[in-house]
Formats: structure tokens, sequence, C-alpha cells
């Protein structure tokens, strides 16, 4: 695939039918780039019933597995981004590159998604990272990118792409306890091959709030308490001691 070709893979946005603004934003630098994106309709976390809760959301993993209760929002997020995973499955779509709405392109993204729709041996690459977290391992690719594997698992599920068999693996967990992001920070758990393409071409906007703040009233703090966050963040620590977010020599 040469610079000149066009994106085939298909770049889906995930936008609230509330927030146009945000969808068309990130449309507008797309589309100027050559990529076509499509628009996913979000799951707005407050309109669920306890019916929708009980069926996704496992209290009870909760409890033992994260700090805290998961918010509405973060709720309908993660509904969001599985919805996505479920229509690749249905169409049989490959790889897919999934955006959240609230983003700066780089205009080196187009050339990103043809690095990655040249490699095999993986299910989920990060395309987004706010904290500059540092590589365990790089393999050095062509046009100046370098995939990544790491011991702590950048957060945000801003950006990535996903291949079938990663949608796969991220599906067979029928119910979720944890946030998205966070979720992926234990993709070991469902043998998910996990990196990020370096430098990173999508950024968290600053133009707009936190829809997932908003509906969650501003504050995602929860039930915590002292107890059940030093567990959680000693299991954290644990899990970066024992994996690696993802094998690079399986990667082709």
């Amino acid at each position: 695939m040469s610079a000149s070709d066009p994106i085939q893979v298909p770049v889906f946005v995930i936008n609230l039918d509330s927030s146009p603004e945000r969808y068309q934003y990130a449309e507008q630098q797309l589309v100027a780039l050559g990529i076509q994106p499509q628009r996913f309709n979000a799951v707005y976390g407050k309109n669920l019933t306890q019916q929708d809760l009980d069926g996704c959301y496992d209290k009870s993993a909760n409890k033992r597995h994260f700090r805290r209760s998961l918010s509405l929002g973060e709720i309908g997020c993660y509904l969001s981004h599985r919805a996505v995973w479920q229509l690749m499955l249905t169409q049989n779509i490959a790889i897919a590159i999934v955006l959240e709405d609230d983003i700066e392109v780089d205009p080196r993204l187009p050339e990103a998604i043809r690095q990655i729709a040249a490699l095999t041996g993986w299910d989920h690459i990060k395309l987004a990272d706010d904290r500059a977290t540092p590589a365990h391992q790089k393999l050095r690719l062509a046009a100046g990118f370098e995939l990544a594997n790491f011991k702590k698992v950048p957060n945000l599920a801003t950006g990535y792409a996903i291949t079938l068999q990663g949608a796969q693996k991220l599906l067979s967990r029928e119910q979720f306890f944890r946030p998205v992001d966070i979720d992926l920070q234990f993709g070991h758990e469902l043998d998910l091959q996990l990196f990020s393409l370096q430098p990173y071409t999508i950024w968290p906007s600053s133009k707009f709030d936190s829809v997932i703040n908003a509906i969650s009233g501003g504050s995602r703090k929860g039930d915590t308490t002292a107890v059940r966050n030093l567990k959680y963040r000693l299991d954290a620590a644990l899990h970066r001691l024992r994996y690696t977010s993802g094998d690079l020599t399986k990667v082709k």
C-alpha cells in the first residue's frame, strides 16, 4: 500500500446524537486528510434501564477487581465501544479504526493506518496517549513509526485500531466491570495482543468537555474506599510485573 492509495480501513467515530458539533469537528479533520469516517451512534448511559445494566455490568466483579463502581457515563462509553466490536463480527470487518469524537488529528494518521494495515500478529493498537507512558520494547517500522508494547498500558480509548480477532477476544467477556480504557490495561486476561503506534496521531481535544464527567455529575470517585483503592493499585502493580501487553516477536 503506497502513500497515494486511498484508505480502505473503515474509520468509525463514536458520537452521541446530542453532540453533533463534536462529530463535525472530527469529520472535518479526517476528510481533510482523505479519510471518510463513519459516524457510530454512542450509547447514552442515563438512558439505560436496570435490565440493560444487569445484562452488561458485573457489580460483583467490579467490587473484586476495580477501585470503585462505574458511572452511567462509563457504562455507556463501554457499551458504545462494544457495539463497534459487535459490528465488526456481524460484518466480518478484518480491521477497523475506532475514534471517540473529542479528538485532534495529526496529519500523519493516513500513513499510520497504512502501516497498521500491513502488519499481522496484533489485536489492538493504540493511536493516542495523553501521558507519554514509557514503552517496554519497540519495533521500528517504515515512515518513522515504531510499534511499542508496555508494562503499564496507557489510559484512553480515544483512538485505536482493532482486528476482528481482537474484537472477538474483547467480546468473549459477556459482562464488564472496569472502564473500557482500564480494561485494556488488563488485556492479558483475554490474551489480547496490545501495542501502540508511535508517534501518536490522535490526541484528546481541549475544545470539548468530557461527556462521561457530565453524565456522572462531574465526579467519578463513586464508592471507593482507602482499602479498596489500595487493593486495586497493588493488583495493578503485580500485573505490570508479570505481564507485557503484547509480544513484538509475533508481529510481522
